[in-house]
């Protein structure tokens, strides 16, 4: 072989080497638990906000420690909510509201005017609220203390926001919004309101809804930064980044969409079928999703597929968590809740950014006086104009600069070594 064609070889060698291979991941199954419930299934799921702990409610209530494998639950818990820091669930059946400790003890219960049809806790549990089918949102303290009591439309879901100063519920006149002792601080009683869904930036400032095809971004006083409508079909999930920068939702009509904080769509992702449930990573840089195709999608910032797993069913709605890292994924099919873990090249895991968790707490919620409240309607502000800025990425030199100088002087020595010959 010539010396010219060696050093042909070598060069693309070294340039393929140089620019290595594409973050890859793979998808491995840790645990299984069963679904013993016939006819049931798990939904709600989430992880705690150190991802040591997985819940699932739906018909059959399961809480887990995901390094020891310590589990409770076996109740119904079509109407439940664990607290972020793991230590709490609330959990309603029939027309009693309960607290529960980390090991399912009973704490408190309390008897509603109604059934109940809703539940909230804060991270760390020291505010629950709960509504009923007679239209009643109720608070109450850590201690099982009431706290306050405001009458409303039939509530859809309600939220509170991490740092336990706003109370978020959709209903079926309209969003609103209140404090811990359920005063009114903005509401939109339009009629007919798709809103079902709520998603809250950890610093409590922007609160994200969707229903049909429609996405809202509001201020934490109802300042409407946005309002849009999304896709061909109705959106059937929707997960936030830990600052609802990165907004993902999953539609009927088989897409996966990354949204930014100022509602443009930056990349859209066509699955086999429609995507029932999706979750993201707090910094966004991971996310996954799931429906009727019985596969589960794991995708990067981008957009770009890095791993796809076939699950024994279809997934439902609401069947899905990442943790904060994007590490673990808890997915439920109709058979079983699954523990995955996301094995991936090290130049990926090195990309991952996990978001210190908020320590602003409030043990007690600030009290106002109030006796029981009705909600006025307020106008809703006129949409404001931004300038959308690209989803943030983090470009990473596949090969250290070091070992890439070595590589082509001993390539060149090579060539120089053969020419003398």
């Amino acid at each position: 072989m010539s010396s010219g064609r060696i050093f042909l070889s070598i060069t693309v060698l070294l340039v393929f080497c140089i620019a290595g291979p594409a973050a890859a991941a793979s998808i491995g199954t840790v645990w299984k638990e069963p679904l013993t419930v016939e006819g049931g299934s798990f939904s709600k799921l989430m992880f705690s906000y150190e991802s040591s702990k997985v819940f699932a409610g739906g018909n059959q209530m399961y809480i887990r420690n995901w390094d020891t494998g310590k589990s409770w639950g076996g109740r119904t818990g079509n109407i439940a909510a664990m607290s972020a820091d793991g230590n709490y669930v609330v959990y309603g059946s029939g027309n009693t509201l309960e607290l529960l400790d980390k090991d399912g003890g009973g704490i408190w219960s309390r008897n509603m005017a109604g059934m109940v049809r809703a539940v909230a806790i804060t991270d760390n549990g020291s505010l629950v609220v709960s509504a009923d089918d007679q239209g009643n949102i109720n608070s109450w303290l850590k201690n099982g203390e009431f706290l306050a009591r405001n009458q409303t439309a039939l509530v859809k879901q309600i939220a509170i926001s991490p740092p336990g100063t706003l109370v978020v519920a959709t209903t079926e006149t309209g969003l609103l919004f209140m404090t811990p002792a359920l005063n009114p601080v903005w509401s939109d009683t339009k009629t007919g309101s798709l809103d079902s869904e709520i998603a809250i930036s950890k610093d409590g400032t922007t609160i994200i809804t969707y229903g049909g095809r429609r996405v809202s971004s509001h201020t934490n006083t109802g300042t409407l930064n946005w309002m849009n409508d999304v896709g061909e079909e109705s959106i059937t999930g929707m997960a936030c980044s830990y600052d609802c920068s990165v907004i993902v939702i999953g539609s009927q009509d088989k897409t996966i969409r990354a949204m930014d904080r100022y509602g443009k769509v930056h990349w859209t992702y066509l699955a086999e079928e429609w995507i029932n449930s999706v979750g993201i990573s707090q910094d966004g840089k991971v996310i996954v999703a799931a429906g009727i195709d019985k596969n589960l999608y794991v995708l990067d910032h981008s957009g770009k597929l890095l791993s796809k797993k076939m699950m024994n069913t279809i997934i439902h709605p609401r069947s899905l968590a990442v943790s904060a890292d994007g590490r673990r994924i808890v997915v439920a099919d109709e058979y079983a809740l699954y523990g995955l873990i996301l094995s991936t090249e090290p130049d990926f895991i090195e990309r991952i950014t996990v978001i210190p968790t908020s320590t602003r707490y409030i043990d007690t919620p600030t009290i106002v006086p109030t006796t029981e409240t009705t909600v006025v309607a307020s106008p809703v502000t006129s949409v404001t104009q931004v300038t959308p800025v690209p989803v943030a990425s983090t470009p990473k030199s596949p090969i250290d600069p070091f070992t890439a100088i070595v590589a082509i002087g001993a390539g060149l020595s090579i060539v120089q070594g053969l020419r003398k010959r």
